[in-house]
């Protein structure tokens, strides 16, 4: 089967990197998922770099992505030059390329290294395909210990695996973990991992950081240093250079926001970010207004009725965000925000600012969130924001002054996005506005992309140019966040 133009590139982007490694003798491995290497990548490549080559490393990604035409946009994970986040992309004939590389100088938690890495360089195995892999023993204590210590579970994806190497390659595996955990500790997990008991490790998630902890205090001077390089990065990553992006896209009914966020998500884009989050209507912090409004008219019903029962509870707020995490296992459920409505008959001038204000108060809630989410590297997309309440028909009776005010004390998107096209086209996609209404809040829509800084009109002609062109101005915005 004759490969196809994105796998030619990755091949020749992959197979010039690891030539160069290899001949600039870099002490290097990728970590797992090497199989389809160099020619098909999976959500990233990660590669492991002795310390003292981390920045010689730095330089020939650099020097390849030159070569090649590639944009690097390089994120450094800890206050090092060389470990981080490496992200090529190339855009040719209309089309878009990324590769991830995730490079570790050492693995830990927390600033606390819980992997010997003497036992990586010491056991690498040369791969058929030009280049070094891990030990199979180190690359399964390194996927049970990561998932364990962050997350407190082990995923079902790699129990397998796990117990099949910790098995044939015990020595390895427990060498990997000896120095971190002590003897005793090592040899229970390795114990627990051969016969697949799982809940016993999980069980005792919190005894083993702690472990890890006293392990790394051991060494004052070197665990020192690993906490104030973790604790740099952290907060560089949270207040100088977060390299998440927040979009919304606005138009009326009909323009194609859900359908477009749909097919943006998996787009190439997709290798940017660790997490998609994708909210129809407005954050989850506080209840729906009609929820609350049907709580007391229930509870006044079985009053009249005579009955104290509790029947009349709300039911628990549903997420709003789709989140679609690196391994492409997707969450659930969306929410259909109160600020649509088929009827665009005006509404009370006081209904028109309870709205917009309580609403308001949700998405100022929001802060926080998009600031973590941005900070961890993740796109959060809405296809209907706070804007919506200036182009809906209803709340023309609301004060522009008050929307306008609210619209600068909530989070700030990175992006606008302002889907349009002609009036009557629109109509023919969805019939529920009136030709003029749908011009009457394309009017809205372009004095909003006029009034915000980063809005963009993009015409919705097919569905895969809009999102492509979508895609190019995303990557743009990372690119100016980067300079």
């Amino acid at each position: 089967m004759p490969l196809t133009t994105e796998t030619n590139k990755t091949a020749l982007f992959l197979s010039n990197l690891f030539a160069r490694l290899n001949e600039e003798k870099i002490t290097y491995c990728v970590l797992r998922n090497y199989e389809n290497l160099p020619e098909k990548v999976g959500n990233d490549v990660d590669i492991w770099v002795k310390d003292e080559h981390r920045e010689k490393f730095y330089e020939i990604v650099k020097d390849s992505a030159y070569t090649l035409n590639y944009t690097l946009n390089y994120t450094p994970r800890l206050a090092l030059i060389g470990e981080g986040d490496y992200f090529l992309i190339k855009e040719s004939d209309n089309s878009t390329y990324i590769i991830h590389i995730d490079c570790w100088t050492y693995i830990h938690w927390k600033g606390l290294p819980y992997i010997n890495l003497t036992s990586i360089e010491k056991h690498l195995k040369w791969y058929k395909k030009g280049f070094y892999v891990s030990p199979p023993g180190v690359m399964v204590a390194i996927m049970l210990l990561k998932e364990l210590l962050q997350q407190g579970k082990v995923k079902d994806k790699y129990k397998k695996e796990i117990k099949e190497y910790s098995l044939r390659e015990k020595e390895i595996f427990i060498s990997s973990l000896n120095n971190h955990f002590g003897t005793n500790y090592s040899k229970f997990i390795m114990e627990m991992s051969q016969v697949g008991n799982w809940a016993a490790l999980e069980q005792k998630v919190n005894t083993l950081r702690i472990a890890l902890l006293i392990g790394g205090l051991l060494h004052p001077l070197s665990q020192f240093k690993n906490w104030f390089n973790y604790f740099h990065a952290q907060f560089r990553r949270f207040f100088l250079n977060s390299r998440g992006i927040f979009v919304v896209l606005i138009g009326p009914d009909g323009s194609g926001k859900s359908t477009t966020v749909n097919n943006l998500i998996e787009l190439e884009i997709k290798r940017l970010f660790q997490k998609k989050y994708y909210f129809h209507g407005h954050f989850p912090f506080l209840p729906e207004l009609k929820k609350i409004a049907g709580f007391f008219k229930r509870n006044k019903k079985e009053v009249i009725n005579g009955t104290q029962s509790l029947r009349g509870k709300t039911e628990a707020i549903s997420k709003t965000w789709i989140a679609m995490p690196s391994d492409g296992n997707d969450g659930g459920g969306t929410l259909s925000g109160e600020t649509h409505r088929e009827n665009q008959q005006p509404f009370s001038f006081l209904r028109s600012m309870i709205y917009p204000f309580y609403y308001g108060l949700n998405y100022f809630l929001g802060h926080f969130f998009v600031w973590k989410e941005k900070a961890r590297g993740n796109l959060i997309i809405f296809d209907r924001y706070f804007y919506d309440y200036f182009i809906q028909g209803q709340y023309d009776n609301c004060p522009r002054w008050l929307l306008y005010t609210i619209a600068k004390a909530i989070p700030k998107p990175d992006i606008v996005i302002y889907l349009k096209n002609d009036p009557e086209v629109i109509f023919n996609r969805k019939s529920e506005l009136t030709v003029e209404e749908i011009k009457r809040q394309q009017d809205i829509c372009e004095e909003l992309v006029k009034r915000f800084s980063n809005s963009f009109s993009v015409v919705t002609s097919t569905p895969r140019e809009v999102v492509e062109q979508i895609q190019r101005i995303i990557i743009n915005r990372i690119r100016e966040k980067q300079k």
